[in-house]
């Protein structure tokens, strides 16, 4: 059975969008099939792996609504131009719907679990969710369907690492209440600047506060190339895959698959290593 993941952090700008994205074109450059679903009304990830003219029906929104009897995840699904990859995408729209699902809560929160869940275990294995940043309604959905949280850190930012341990106790109060299968799966450091004294110390913070199998040991460079290829509408392997942020999405790919036992790839190779290169098997995911 495949892995459902919910990418958060209740603060912006941590990178969940760039990590969504890449992490699986990355996967499904390893023959993994992945579905990205976007949770966020701001649609980024539907931006960033579709192309042209997004969907306007059977969307997120749609399925979330249910308007229209009968309508399947299956039907909102669709390819997109990478390969493995499919994604369930979202329009602006969503957001209207808040209201609605607040006052049905908590009934409203398995609505995504109950539609997606079975389906994408079975036919995908990885299901990695976008999310706002915030402890909304839409992130409570994703923390409700998922197995595991990849919870993002942007190392230049102290405000960050804040909003982590508000979102490693919304998990912990998700897991005893509604989700028991719910782990926080691992803290990926984004956004690492080793020139700058605030991201060495704010890594070093987080790896001497954190357990060692609660940290990716891979961390996702500061690289222009990520910015250049979200204008374009493109990952960082469709851009340039020779850059360094490329070797590192193969890297955590790589590591990702190990810690859920599905390869035996070292996390801890060096970056200019084939990511599929077989190496030391890592402990599996907590929980």
């Amino acid at each position: 059975m495949g892995r459902i993941i919910a990418v958060m952090n209740i603060k912006g700008g941590v990178g969940k969008t760039t990590i969504t994205g890449n992490l699986a074109h990355a996967l499904g450059l390893l023959g993994h099939r992945v579905l990205a679903v976007d949770m966020d009304s701001q649609c980024n990830t539907t931006s960033l792996l579709l192309s042209g003219e997004p969907p306007r029906q059977n969307t997120v929104r749609d399925l979330l609504a249910q308007d229209e009897p009968g309508l399947s995840v299956r039907q909102c699904i669709v390819p997109t131009q990478l390969a493995n990859v499919s994604l369930f995408p979202n329009i602006p729209e969503t957001a209207g719907l808040e209201p609605q699902l607040l006052q049905s809560a908590p009934a409203s929160y398995l609505r995504l679990r109950q539609s997606l869940r079975d389906f994408a275990r079975r036919h995908y294995s990885f299901t990695l969710i976008d999310n706002p940043p915030n402890m909304g309604t839409f992130v409570m959905l994703s923390l409700y369907t998922a197995d595991g949280v990849i919870l993002p850190l942007k190392a230049g930012s102290a405000f960050s690492v804040e909003g982590l341990l508000k979102a490693v106790r919304l998990i912990s109060r998700v897991r005893s209440e509604a989700n028991p299968g719910l782990t926080f799966l691992r803290l990926l450091i984004n956004q690492v600047d080793r020139r700058t004294s605030i991201s060495r110390n704010i890594s070093r913070e987080i790896a001497g506060a954190f357990h060692e199998d609660q940290l990716f040991r891979t961390t996702i460079p500061m690289n222009t190339a990520f910015e250049r290829a979200e204008s374009r509408g493109q990952t960082i392997f469709q851009f340039n895959p020779g850059a360094s942020g490329a070797q590192a999405f193969q890297e955590l790919a790589a590591e990702l698959l190990a810690i859920c036992g599905l390869a035996e790839n070292s996390p801890g190779r060096k970056r200019h290593e084939n990511p599929a290169k077989k190496g030391q098997e890592t402990r599996k995911a907590l929980g």
